[in-house]
């Protein structure tokens, strides 16, 4: 007995063969009505599409959106150049990507960006909200397959995240902070936003182990420096003159505020950041950075772009398909 074919769906759904064609594919131009029939046709012949055969016989374009903020910290601008960076090698391969940035923590931008996405999937680095979450749930619904890159947003709906496992990295900073400090006093966390769930999870996680294992030390109430360099270097140095500070825990980005205000202060607190970028290198070297907890952003990329593929391809995910790895630097391994 041979397998159902699309010819099969369009007379059972009575509807032509380019109707069936632009719903098997999320194309625009088809009715409520005729989706509705070509879906359930799809169902009772059992119709089982060859996504890969289709694909190399129509030599599909694929059209991906990376949806990230804007700006000039560093850990986003290494983000887009790992984008750009496969962009030639990925048109080889039929796939087009498309970078939409958009202001870090502005729910509002970031919904209007979601509203007027046209292509078959999207990675987001988004602020979590009940707005972004129910944009996430009606891109899926319109056949968009969307994956969180970074921060993940768990009940959106999304397919897939990519990144590192973010409370997992905040007690690793913790671990290292509190064998790092010698004796009492002090530590200051400073967020980007705690509408990030990749800030917020970090924070967890730091907490945790602090509480844990170096009550002690003690923890400063959270502040948050919108990732603005100007803004961590006000907010550290604040923090300094009103007491010495033990340790510093920099969760987001601002780094070039966080070593300027670090230089200033005497002694230096153990300073333990994210991303390594070329600032945080450079406060590795001389000592201002103590210890950078990084993932790599050709890696998520990478991992981002090839999940969205399978996923429009329609096949199944493995388990770790976009964890990334943790690494940690220091000043003897940079």
């Amino acid at each position: 007995m041979t397998s159902p074919t699309v010819r099969d769906v369009a007379a059972l759904a009575d509807v032509s063969l380019a109707t069936v064609d632009r719903v098997l594919n999320n194309r625009k131009g088809v009715s409520a009505k005729a989706i509705a029939k070509v879906r359930a046709a799809v169902a009772q012949s059992g119709y089982i599409r060859n996504l890969a055969a289709a694909n190399l016989s129509q030599r599909r374009v694929y059209r991906f959106c990376f949806v990230v903020p804007a700006g000039d910290t560093g850990f986003i601008a290494l983000l887009q150049n790992a984008i750009e960076a496969q962009r030639s090698h990925l048109m080889q391969r039929q796939i087009l990507i498309q970078i939409v940035p958009t202001r870090a923590f502005d729910v509002a931008g970031q919904v209007a960006v979601l509203r007027s996405l046209d292509c078959d999937a999207v990675a987001l680095m988004v602020s979590e909200s009940p707005e972004i979450q129910e944009e996430v749930s009606r891109l899926m619904a319109a056949g968009i397959q969307v994956v969180t890159l970074v921060a993940d947003l768990p009940q959106s709906g999304r397919s897939a995240y990519v990144g590192i496992d973010n409370v997992a990295a905040g007690r690793t900073a913790a671990e290292f902070m509190g064998r790092f400090v010698h004796g009492a006093g002090p530590v200051l966390m400073i967020a980007g936003s705690l509408t990030s769930r990749d800030h917020t999870e970090r924070l967890m996680g730091f907490r945790l182990v602090m509480q844990e294992r170096f009550e002690t030390l003690g923890l400063l109430p959270v502040v948050e420096g919108s990732d603005d360099a100007t803004t961590v270097e006000r907010l550290v140095l604040a923090a300094a003159a009103a007491q010495p500070l033990a340790g510093i825990y920099a969760i987001g980005a601002g780094n070039r505020g966080l070593v300027r205000a670090v230089n200033a202060i005497t002694p230096k607190p153990v300073t333990i950041v994210h991303e390594l970028t070329p600032t945080s290198r450079a406060g590795l070297r001389d000592g201002t950075i103590t210890l950078v907890l990084d993932q790599d952003t050709l890696a998520a990329t990478a991992a981002a772009v090839e999940i969205m593929r399978q996923l429009t391809e329609g096949r199944d995910l493995p388990p770790d398909a976009g964890k990334i790895r943790l690494n940690l630097y220091c000043r003897e391994n940079i």
